[in-house]
Protein backbone atom coordinates (compact mmCIF):
# COMPACT_ATOMS: atom_id res chain seq x y z
CA UNK A 1 0.00 0.00 0.00
CA UNK A 2 1.54 3.74 -0.85
CA UNK A 3 0.25 6.36 1.22
CA UNK A 4 0.10 9.44 -0.74
CA UNK A 5 -0.46 13.02 0.64
CA UNK A 6 -0.26 16.31 -1.73
CA UNK A 7 -0.82 19.73 -0.44
CA UNK A 8 -2.21 22.41 -3.41
CA UNK A 9 0.04 23.77 -5.24
CA UNK A 10 0.57 27.61 -4.47
CA UNK A 11 3.03 29.20 -8.04
CA UNK A 12 2.65 28.68 -11.50
CA UNK A 13 4.09 25.54 -12.26
CA UNK A 14 5.43 27.42 -15.15
CA UNK A 15 7.18 29.76 -12.98
CA UNK A 16 8.72 27.64 -10.67
CA UNK A 17 10.08 25.58 -14.08
CA UNK A 18 11.39 28.09 -15.43
CA UNK A 19 12.92 29.71 -12.81
CA UNK A 20 14.79 25.97 -11.37
CA UNK A 21 16.33 25.79 -14.78
CA UNK A 22 17.60 29.14 -15.28
CA UNK A 23 21.00 27.91 -14.81
CA UNK A 24 21.14 25.32 -17.01
CA UNK A 25 19.40 27.14 -19.93
CA UNK A 26 22.45 29.63 -19.73
CA UNK A 27 24.95 26.43 -19.90
CA UNK A 28 23.48 25.48 -22.94
CA UNK A 29 22.98 28.60 -24.69
CA UNK A 30 26.77 30.31 -23.50
CA UNK A 31 25.38 32.91 -22.10
CA UNK A 32 26.54 32.20 -18.38
CA UNK A 33 29.90 34.01 -18.17
CA UNK A 34 30.17 34.06 -14.27
CA UNK A 35 32.53 31.91 -11.71
CA UNK A 36 30.12 32.41 -9.32
CA UNK A 37 30.64 29.36 -6.44
CA UNK A 38 27.94 26.80 -6.28
CA UNK A 39 25.63 27.15 -3.57
CA UNK A 40 24.98 24.58 -0.86
CA UNK A 41 22.66 23.58 1.31
CA UNK A 42 21.37 21.49 4.60
CA UNK A 43 18.15 20.83 5.55
CA UNK A 44 16.70 22.90 8.07
CA UNK A 45 15.12 21.99 11.37
CA UNK A 46 11.66 22.05 12.97
CA UNK A 47 9.91 21.13 16.10
CA UNK A 48 6.74 18.50 15.56
CA UNK A 49 3.60 19.31 16.56
CA UNK A 50 2.76 16.10 18.84
CA UNK A 51 4.63 14.51 20.80
CA UNK A 52 4.32 10.74 21.71
CA UNK A 53 4.09 8.77 25.12
CA UNK A 54 6.04 5.80 25.01
CA UNK A 55 9.30 4.49 25.52
CA UNK A 56 10.98 2.75 23.10
CA UNK A 57 14.64 1.85 21.79
CA UNK A 58 14.66 2.66 18.11
CA UNK A 59 17.03 2.14 15.70
CA UNK A 60 17.44 4.10 12.49
CA UNK A 61 19.52 2.65 9.51
CA UNK A 62 20.64 4.56 6.83
CA UNK A 63 18.50 6.02 4.34
CA UNK A 64 18.58 4.28 1.43
CA UNK A 65 18.87 6.26 -1.81
CA UNK A 66 18.11 5.95 -5.49
CA UNK A 67 20.85 6.16 -8.27
CA UNK A 68 19.63 9.54 -9.10
CA UNK A 69 19.97 10.91 -6.45
CA UNK A 70 23.41 9.88 -5.44
CA UNK A 71 24.70 13.24 -6.61
CA UNK A 72 26.10 16.83 -4.69
CA UNK A 73 23.56 18.33 -6.83
CA UNK A 74 20.10 18.90 -5.97
CA UNK A 75 17.87 16.95 -8.22
CA UNK A 76 14.62 18.09 -10.45
CA UNK A 77 12.39 16.15 -12.54
CA UNK A 78 11.75 17.76 -15.47
CA UNK A 79 8.91 15.79 -17.31
CA UNK A 80 7.55 12.12 -16.75
CA UNK A 81 10.74 10.96 -17.67
CA UNK A 82 13.56 13.41 -17.49
CA UNK A 83 15.54 14.44 -14.62
CA UNK A 84 18.35 17.25 -14.14
CA UNK A 85 20.95 17.54 -11.26
CA UNK A 86 21.96 20.64 -10.68
CA UNK A 87 25.49 21.73 -11.06
CA UNK A 88 25.19 25.07 -9.12
CA UNK A 89 22.68 23.88 -6.45
CA UNK A 90 24.47 21.29 -4.14
CA UNK A 91 23.69 19.18 -0.77
CA UNK A 92 26.41 20.81 1.88
CA UNK A 93 26.55 16.95 3.00
CA UNK A 94 25.65 13.57 1.75
CA UNK A 95 21.65 13.68 1.10
CA UNK A 96 21.29 9.98 2.58
CA UNK A 97 23.37 10.97 5.66
CA UNK A 98 21.11 14.18 5.90
CA UNK A 99 18.07 12.50 5.70
CA UNK A 100 19.16 10.08 8.82
CA UNK A 101 20.22 12.65 10.77
CA UNK A 102 16.94 14.91 10.39
CA UNK A 103 14.65 11.22 10.66
CA UNK A 104 16.63 10.64 13.93
CA UNK A 105 16.20 14.30 15.84
CA UNK A 106 12.70 14.52 14.64
CA UNK A 107 11.47 11.39 16.04
CA UNK A 108 13.70 11.59 19.13
CA UNK A 109 11.56 15.04 19.67
CA UNK A 110 8.29 13.37 18.52
CA UNK A 111 9.31 10.56 21.50
CA UNK A 112 10.52 11.69 24.11
CA UNK A 113 10.88 8.79 26.05
CA UNK A 114 12.13 6.54 23.55
CA UNK A 115 16.08 6.40 22.66
CA UNK A 116 16.48 7.31 19.37
CA UNK A 117 20.21 6.09 17.59
CA UNK A 118 21.96 5.31 14.80
CA UNK A 119 21.69 1.88 13.42
CA UNK A 120 24.73 0.01 15.22
CA UNK A 121 24.71 2.40 18.11
CA UNK A 122 24.50 0.88 22.02
CA UNK A 123 20.61 0.87 22.97
CA UNK A 124 18.44 0.84 26.37
CA UNK A 125 17.49 -2.67 27.48
CA UNK A 126 14.19 -3.30 29.21
CA UNK A 127 12.32 -1.80 26.68
CA UNK A 128 10.75 -2.58 22.94
CA UNK A 129 13.09 -2.84 20.42
CA UNK A 130 12.24 -1.29 17.10
CA UNK A 131 14.40 -0.78 13.96
CA UNK A 132 13.04 1.45 11.33
CA UNK A 133 14.41 1.24 7.22
CA UNK A 134 14.15 3.79 4.77
CA UNK A 135 14.46 3.47 0.78
CA UNK A 136 13.94 6.51 -1.45
CA UNK A 137 13.27 6.28 -4.74
CA UNK A 138 12.13 10.18 -5.22
CA UNK A 139 13.74 13.02 -3.24
CA UNK A 140 13.48 16.37 -5.72
CA UNK A 141 11.53 19.05 -6.93
CA UNK A 142 8.93 18.54 -9.57
CA UNK A 143 7.95 20.29 -12.88
CA UNK A 144 4.38 20.73 -11.27
CA UNK A 145 5.74 23.01 -8.47
CA UNK A 146 6.24 20.65 -5.78
CA UNK A 147 8.90 18.62 -3.75
CA UNK A 148 8.12 15.19 -3.73
CA UNK A 149 9.60 12.64 -0.92
CA UNK A 150 8.69 8.79 -2.37
CA UNK A 151 9.28 5.66 -0.64
CA UNK A 152 9.36 3.14 1.31
CA UNK A 153 9.82 2.24 5.15
CA UNK A 154 10.29 -0.95 7.22
CA UNK A 155 9.33 -1.46 10.87
CA UNK A 156 11.18 -4.30 12.61
CA UNK A 157 11.32 -5.26 16.13
CA UNK A 158 14.18 -6.71 17.90
CA UNK A 159 14.25 -10.05 16.73
CA UNK A 160 13.91 -8.69 13.15
CA UNK A 161 10.34 -9.82 12.76
CA UNK A 162 8.70 -7.35 10.47
CA UNK A 163 5.79 -5.15 11.77
CA UNK A 164 5.03 -2.88 9.00
CA UNK A 165 5.64 -1.91 5.55
CA UNK A 166 4.50 1.11 3.54
CA UNK A 167 4.84 2.84 0.66
CA UNK A 168 4.93 6.75 0.40
CA UNK A 169 4.44 9.57 -1.88
CA UNK A 170 4.34 13.24 0.07
CA UNK A 171 4.01 15.95 -2.43
CA UNK A 172 4.93 19.64 -0.84
CA UNK A 173 3.96 22.99 -2.76
CA UNK A 174 6.55 25.53 -2.74
CA UNK A 175 6.09 29.13 -1.39
CA UNK A 176 8.37 30.56 -3.62
CA UNK A 177 10.82 30.67 -6.07
CA UNK A 178 13.99 29.33 -6.39
CA UNK A 179 16.24 26.48 -4.63
CA UNK A 180 16.09 27.31 -1.55
CA UNK A 181 12.50 27.18 -1.22
CA UNK A 182 12.94 23.39 -3.15
CA UNK A 183 15.15 22.75 0.00
CA UNK A 184 12.83 24.23 2.20
CA UNK A 185 9.79 22.37 0.85
CA UNK A 186 11.68 19.02 0.72
CA UNK A 187 12.58 19.48 4.25
CA UNK A 188 8.76 19.58 5.00
CA UNK A 189 8.21 16.78 2.80
CA UNK A 190 10.37 14.71 4.42
CA UNK A 191 9.25 15.57 8.14
CA UNK A 192 5.76 14.29 7.45
CA UNK A 193 7.39 11.15 6.74
CA UNK A 194 9.07 11.31 9.72
CA UNK A 195 6.00 12.36 11.78
CA UNK A 196 4.12 9.33 10.10
CA UNK A 197 6.71 7.01 11.41
CA UNK A 198 6.53 8.45 14.90
CA UNK A 199 2.97 7.62 15.10
CA UNK A 200 3.19 4.27 13.33
CA UNK A 201 5.91 3.37 16.29
CA UNK A 202 3.34 4.72 18.98
CA UNK A 203 0.70 2.52 17.44
CA UNK A 204 3.23 -0.38 17.35
CA UNK A 205 4.69 0.64 20.69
Amino acid sequence: MITTFRSKPTLLPGLIFSLLLGPLLLGLSGCAGSDAAPASYLLPSTTPAKQYPHALAISVAPVGIAGHLDSEGIVMQLNDIEVYQARQHLWAEDIGEQLQQRLTQRLTLSLPRSQVVGKGQPMLEGVPVRDVRIRMSRFQGHHDGMALAEGQWQLLDGSGRLLKQTGFRVEQPLTEDGYPALVRALATAWDRVADQLAAELDRQG
